[in-house]
């Protein structure tokens, strides 16, 4: 088998539209989607979803014909995802998943990425022992909820890259104009540590944690201290001067999301500051952020289609 990438446009949605609806047909239960949304969808739909800002949409072809398809789109912070992932099943383990997976991972580098995370079914075991092979290790935040109860699982894959992004640096440059050269932050998701080499070389202390073990374990090979924490349930310690998190707040079930807020709260000291960014769709969180007991909440919005940066202090008097 010799596989060809295409990447496509809006322009290519006719040929994008038959890939997609064969794989809502393969796997009606892998994806967001349902074949019923989509299969009289019209033209300005589909290229609508091929217009997805700063997103990689690829068809692989063996010859002329299809057979598979994978999309990176940026996701918040400094991490990218890897959705609509299908491979035929007549070319899977022929080296289709690797050589789509790959080039979106040579996208999400160039994007400035230090992550590259997906969704899967948790009874999709084939899928997530290839996911597995890539590279990718499973989170202990769990992913979107199912009808069913379950929660996806949700897998992160480090990516090689400078120290530093632009994403990275905008959150902390503003978590510069808020505490002081020296202080001491706790990131909370640090994953492959980009984020909190920007963090040092601003003149900050890091504490370091994540709550996958793969990679507080890179971290620490690297000759950084390190520790697993669910943000869920783990103890967060301190007291910190701040609590900075690049996009882990969208792992976190709304209905967990005050107790997180709530932990990080206490693990500052009276004064301290919080510096988050969400998804621009989930701004709504900042009266999550006000109901935890946080006070002077600001929401800073990019230019474009970027994150929501969201800072907040706890009362000088907070006990």
């Amino acid at each position: 088998m010799t596989i060809a990438l295409r990447a496509m446009t809006a322009d290519d949605w006719q040929q994008w539209r038959p890939v997609r609806l064969a794989a809502l047909a393969d796997a009606p239960d892998a994806f967001g989607s349902r074949l019923v949304d989509w299969a009289d969808a019209p033209e300005s739909r589909w290229r609508t979803r091929l217009s997805i800002p700063g997103a990689l949409d690829l068809v692989a072809y063996d010859g002329e014909l299809a057979v598979g398809m994978a999309s990176g789109v940026p996701g918040e912070g400094d991490d990218a995802e890897l959705i609509s992932m299908w491979v035929d099943p007549a070319a899977r383990g022929r080296g289709v998943a690797d050589a789509l997976i790959d080039a979106v991972a040579r996208w999400a580098v160039e994007t400035g990425a230090d992550v590259l995370e997906l969704a899967v079914m948790p009874d999709n075991a084939r899928a997530r022992r290839t996911y597995a092979r890539l590279g990718f290790t499973e989170s202990a935040v769990a992913g979107d909820a199912l009808p069913d109860g379950r929660h996806e699982v949700v897998m992160r894959r480090a990516l090689p890259g400078p120290p530093e992004s632009p994403r990275a640096s905008r959150l902390v440059d503003v978590l510069a104009g808020l505490v002081r050269p020296g202080a001491h932050v706790l990131e909370l998701g640090s994953g492959a540590g980009r984020d909190a080499l920007a963090l040092e070389a601003a003149g900050f202390r890091v504490d370091r944690t994540d709550g996958a073990r793969s990679f507080v374990d890179e971290l620490r090979a690297d000759g950084h201290g390190a520790r697993v924490l669910d943000v869920r349930t783990g103890v967060f310690g301190g007291p910190f001067d701040a609590v900075f998190a690049t996009g882990l707040l969208r792992h976190v079930r709304r209905a967990e999301l005050r107790g997180v807020l709530r932990r990080a709260l206490v693990a500052v000291r009276p004064g301290g500051v919080l510096a988050v960014t969400v998804q621009r769709t989930d701004d709504a969180l900042a009266a999550d952020v006000v109901s935890a007991g946080w006070d002077d909440v600001v929401v800073r919005a990019t230019s474009g289609d970027g994150p929501i940066t969201i800072t907040a202090h706890r009362t000088e008097d907070e006990r």
